[in-house]
């Protein structure tokens, strides 16, 4: 029996997730997250930071990305200081949510090669992007080029539909912030490289 929490079709492939030990698998064959893909650069981000102040910030931030999932899917609003500021940025920015938490496989020399799923696809002036919601304290820019490039490549090879823009949202509290970032493939190709390497 499968105790998967997610399961979808892409490009005839079968993509499934389980949240507990946060597991793709593509075909019954598992495969790195794209999350997992950026530690051969970044390392574990949050390695030493005590596990009390860890499961308080994953909870904020898991209860703030739900309230925008739900405004997005369901028109929801929790009253919430972070969603009154997402609904802001959208209306400053001229950005419009299309769907939220989008499954994408990446492809790699003809094959599955990581999977994951990315917050938020906007669109604008007719064109689509990627946007990433975070809660954390600062925003890491650098980390966020590169988790989108990857979050882009992966989408334009799952949907065959071209990604025009990528934003990043801190949300915190009172704080809120939209920042564009660059496109290249040469970030997620980098990543890529580097991962091939780390598994030889």
């Amino acid at each position: 029996m499968n105790d998967c929490d997610f399961i979808t079709i892409i490009n005839g492939l079968v993509l499934d997730y389980t949240a507990e030990t946060h597991t793709y698998k593509v075909d019954g064959k598992r495969v790195p997250s794209i999350t997992e893909l950026l530690t051969v650069k970044y390392g574990h981000k949050y390695d030493g930071i005590p596990e009390g102040t860890l499961k308080r910030a994953a909870e904020a931030g898991t209860k703030m990305h739900e309230a925008v999932e739900n405004f997005i899917v369901r028109q929801e609003d929790d009253g919430s200081e972070e969603l009154r500021n997402f609904k802001f940025l959208m209306k400053q920015y001229d950005l419009k949510p299309i769907d939220s938490e989008i499954p994408v496989i990446l492809w790699h020399e003809g094959k599955p090669f990581a999977a994951g799923r990315f917050d938020l696809l906007l669109e604008k002036d007719g064109n689509r992007g990627i946007g990433d919601l975070k809660h954390t304290a600062t925003l890491d820019r650098d980390y966020l080029t590169d988790q989108l490039n990857l979050y882009k490549t992966a989408y334009e090879q799952s949907y065959n539909g071209a990604i025009e823009f990528l934003v990043g949202i801190h949300l915190r509290g009172e704080k809120r912030k939209l920042v564009a970032l660059p496109m290249n493939y040469k970030y997620a190709d980098e990543i890529i490289q580097a991962w091939k390497e780390k598994q030889a």
